[in-house]
């Protein structure tokens, strides 16, 4: 049974190498356990997922009941996701970096939303995503980065260097939405991911509701980011295209010689 909705994601992904395709019914595909099988076999030995969440449960208690019991939930559509245990870590800087802890059962169900997006934006067979992009992608990373600087910008005579403060926390919930509703024509779908991202914090025992961000260290957040962030990739490259002027600098006569 494994191999029925690894092939529909495949599908998914074969189509999405078009980027005007709008994509229905993604919400029946939780309604497999297939996928939720694919899901825990993604995140299970992955670090921290076996940490606790709110409800004092870890992934590795996971059964086949409870994945039953997921997609009755998905069915009727009254699957909610609680509020996320945040906990620090220490950045580089010395100052803490505030981390999302979903409880197991959400874990798998972010994942399984997480595989589906994939398909969709981050395609093999053609990503929506820029090539030039390497944050949070499969097989992509700083050293992918740091290989295309030093093999393809030659001849580059100053570069942007750019952060964006609390990036994660400010992520606007509405403009999300608006930017996935443009390749996803399922609403119960989008309404799935908007209760993961209104499911609030719980800090210290004290509960905060989540009006603006995605938790950082939850499984969604990092494509959800992407998504977000490809619009200015997008007018980047349109900026580029549109300042570039001539055919480049002109080469040094006594290189030449």
């Amino acid at each position: 049974m494994a191999d029925f909705d690894l092939s529909r994601l495949a599908s998914i992904a074969r189509l999405n190498a078009n980027p005007s395709w709008g994509n229905r019914d993604l919400y029946r595909l939780l309604f497999k356990e297939e996928l939720y099988l694919a899901a825990y076999e993604k995140i299970k030995s992955k670090p921290g997922n076996m940490t606790k969440g709110v409800d004092g449960t870890t992934l590795d208690g996971i059964s086949m009941s409870n994945i039953a019991s997921i997609i009755k939930s998905m069915r009727d559509e009254s699957f909610t996701f609680s509020p996320t245990r945040r906990t620090y870590i220490p950045k580089k800087n010395g100052k803490m970096r505030p981390l999302g802890i979903a409880n197991p059962r959400e874990k798998l169900v972010q994942e399984a939303i997480r595989m589906i997006l994939e398909a969709i934006y981050d395609s093999p067979y053609g990503p929506t995503f820029s090539e030039k992009s390497h944050g949070f992608r499969p097989k992509r990373g700083t050293h992918n980065a740091l290989r295309e600087i030093r093999t393809k910008w030659t001849g580059v005579r100053w570069t942007v260097e750019g952060d964006i403060t609390s990036f994660f926390d400010n992520i606007d919930h509405d403009r999300l939405i608006e930017l996935l509703r443009k390749r996803i024509k399922d609403e119960r779908f989008l309404n799935l991911i908007r209760k993961a991202l209104n499911a609030g914090i719980l800090d210290q025992g004290t509960f905060s509701p989540s009006v603006l961000g995605t938790p950082q260290g939850s499984i969604v957040s990092p494509i959800l980011a992407n998504v977000y962030l490809h619009e200015l990739d997008e007018k980047v490259a349109e900026i580029v295209t549109r300042e570039t002027k001539g055919k480049g600098a002109r080469p040094n006569p006594a290189t030449e010689r």
